[in-house]
């Protein structure tokens, strides 16, 4: 039976109730309005006092998971870490956060959406977080790395880290593997094979005080070092 709050519908009830309903369904298809009105205890056109559209509500949910997601990039991270050590939490967080929140990572990473009306926010919220991995690699991988390079090597490493990590979530791997041990070492040696082909040199695996890391700006996020 499904939980009713009985409490007043608002745009902040409709929103939270909504990435509850999508982490426990494991994504955003499984999900529509009138169970999500129902667990509220309302209407469902109630949602129309807050919202033009329920796909509108979908996105402040994206909005929302984006925001879960940055937070959960820079757990853990501290600049009086070494360029190594900082770079393998970054990697971590980025495998780590589809397997403990599989729902909310398939709705911002592969849940259909009409990515042709997505809103401008969160395609600047999308390539801050871009930005920042990118910014991230090129200063733990040393100055021998252009700026384009380092937005070559983030965008390859999150590929591999994406499909893996969705392979995962969905159950396609071999049971009892390590796979989260395997991502992540896997993500470093690509990591430190593209620096190689691109500089002639390896990336940096220690480096004196003062090393600046980049912070990842977002509403409601700002840090990372």
């Amino acid at each position: 039976m499904p939980r009713v709050t009985g409490a007043r519908p608002t745009s902040e009830r409709f929103v939270e109730t909504t990435l509850e309903l999508i982490s426990e369904q494991g994504g955003s298809e499984q999900v529509n309005l009138r169970e999500i009105s129902r667990r509220i205890g309302c209407a469902h056109t109630n949602l129309y006092n807050y919202y033009p559209s329920y796909q509108d509500l979908l996105w402040e949910a994206f909005r929302r998971g984006l925001l879960r997601y940055g937070e959960a990039l820079t757990s853990g991270l501290d600049s009086d870490l070494g360029p190594a050590e900082y770079l393998e939490r970054v990697i971590t967080n980025l495998a780590r956060y589809p397997q403990d929140q599989p729902g909310l990572y398939r709705l911002i990473a592969s849940d259909p959406m009409p990515i042709d009306e997505i809103p401008d926010d969160i395609l600047t919220t999308v390539e801050a977080m871009k930005t920042w991995l990118a910014d991230t690699v090129h200063v733990v991988s040393g100055s021998a790395l252009s700026t384009d390079d380092a937005t070559t090597i983030a965008d390859i490493v999150l590929a591999y880290v994406d499909g893996e990590t969705l392979n995962l979530i969905n159950e396609r791997v071999i049971p009892g593997e390590d796979v989260h041990g395997r991502i992540v070492e896997n993500a470093l040696r690509i990591h430190r094979l593209l620096v190689l082909d691109m500089t002639g040199e390896g990336p940096l695996t220690d480096a004196g005080p003062g090393l600046e890391y980049p912070e990842l700006s977002l509403p409601g996020v700002s840090k990372g070092a």
